[in-house]
C-alpha cells in the first residue's frame, strides 16, 4: 500500500490526529457536552439539515450478555475469532455511509471504523506512541514515482496543528468559563493535496471504566476571527507547478469521536473505534467518489501501522 494512503487517512480521521496530541489536557467528563451534541444534535451540513453520528458499540452498564450482542452486530458476518485475533492482519470493521439531502444530493459521508488491538489503556495513554501512530504528514498520491516504486520530492502541503493556549482565548473573548474544560487546536489539514481545510477544533475528553474517549469538531464560535476561521481553500498547481492556494470559502461540518474500550483486562484486548462526519462541497472532488475510494485500504493499513507500534 502506497503510503499516501496511510497518510490520507491518518489527517482525514482527525480525531484520531488532534487528541492523541491533547491527551495530557485536564478534561473532566462531568462538565463536557460535546459526545452529546454529535450523537443527538448532530452538525449542521445546510441550514436544513443537521446530521448524527452513533454512540460507541461498548456503553456504561451493559451486562456481558448486552456486550457479546453488541460487539456480534459490530464485526457483522464476521466469526468473533477470527476479528479479534492477535494479528497485524487482522479484519477492520470499515462502514462508509453517504449523507444525502431530500433530494438525493450528496452532502458527505459518515466513516464508522473498528479494530482489535492487543495492549492496556494505559499504554495507548502514552502521547508520544500515539502521535507517532496517527500523526504522518500526508503526501499527494500524484507525487509517487509508480514505475520504480517510489516517493519522490514535492512541495506536499503538511498538516498544521498548535494548541491556543488560555492566554490567547482570553484575548479572542473567551473566558475561562466559556472554555470550560475544552481544550482547543488551530489547524490546517490537506486532504490529497486538493483541499486544504483550516479551522479551530474544540476537543473533549472523558474517561470511565475501561474506557477512553475522545469527541472533537470545527468550532464555529471562532468565525469572527479572520486567522482562525473555519474554511476550505483550493489547492492548485501553477505554470510551473508548485502548488499554491486558490480561493477560499467558508466550510461546517466536520466533526468526529474517538474511543478505546476494555474487551477482556485478563487478556488485554482493547477495541479502538471511532467516526467522522464530513461535509464534502461539490467543489471539492466534482461529486466523484475519489475522496471515499481512499478510505477501505487507507483504514486497514492504518490498523496494520498501529498494531506494529504497539507491538514494539
Amino acid at each position: 500500500m502506497p503510503t499516501s494512503h496511510r497518510s490520507y487517512f491518518s489527517c482525514l480521521l482527525l480525531g484520531n490526529c488532534l487528541v492523541a496530541a491533547l491527551t495530557t489536557s485536564p478534561l473532566h467528563a462531568q462538565q463536557l457536552d460535546l459526545f452529546s451534541e454529535l450523537t443527538q444534535r448532530g452538525l449542521e451540513f445546510t441550514d436544513q439539515q443537521r446530521v448524527t453520528m452513533s454512540p460507541a458499540t461498548l456503553q456504561s452498564g451493559m451486562t456481558d450478555s448486552e456486550r457479546t450482542e453488541a460487539l456480534t452486530k459490530l464485526i457483522g458476518k464476521q466469526k468473533w475469532d477470527r476479528f479479534a485475533r492477535d494479528s497485524v492482519r487482522a479484519p477492520v470493521v470499515v462502514d462508509i455511509e453517504t449523507i444525502d439531502d431530500p433530494t438525493g444530493e450528496r452532502l458527505g459521508m459518515r466513516v464508522h471504523n473498528a479494530f482489535v488491538v492487543y495492549t492496556t489503556l494505559a499504554t495507548l495513554r502514552d502521547r508520544d506512541l500515539m502521535e507517532e501512530t496517527f500523526g504522518p504528514a500526508p503526501v499527494d498520491s500524484s507525487q509517487r514515482d509508480v514505475e520504480n516504486d517510489r516517493e519522490v520530492e514535492s512541495d506536499e502541503v503538511r498538516v498544521v496543528m498548535r494548541e491556543l493556549p488560555a492566554a490567547e482565548l482570553e484575548r479572542l473573548g473567551f473566558s475561562k468559563q466559556a472554555q470550560g474544560d475544552a481544550s482547543f487546536a488551530y489547524i490546517e489539514l490537506p486532504l490529497l493535496n486538493k483541499v486544504l481545510l483550516r479551522g479551530v477544533i474544540r476537543i473533549e475528553k472523558r474517561e470511565r471504566d475501561g474506557a477512553v474517549e475522545l469527541a472533537w469538531r470545527l468550532d464555529p464560535s471562532f468565525n469572527s476571527d479572520e486567522e482562525l476561521a473555519s474554511r476550505w481553500t483550493r489547492l492548485e498547481r501553477d505554470a510551473v507547478g508548485k502548488l499554491v492556494e486558490g480561493d477560499s470559502f467558508p466550510y461546517s461540518g466536520c466533526g468526529g469521536w474517538m474511543g478505546v474500550y476494555e474487551i477482556n483486562r485478563e487478556k488485554k484486548q482493547l477495541l479502538v473505534e471511532s467516526q467522522l462526519l464530513l461535509r464534502e462541497p461539490t467543489d471539492w472532488f466534482a461529486g466523484s467518489n475519489f475522496l471515499r475510494s481512499k478510505l477501505p485500504p487507507a483504514l486497514q493499513e492504518n490498523a496494520q501501522t498501529f498494531r506494529r507500534k504497539i507491538a514494539r
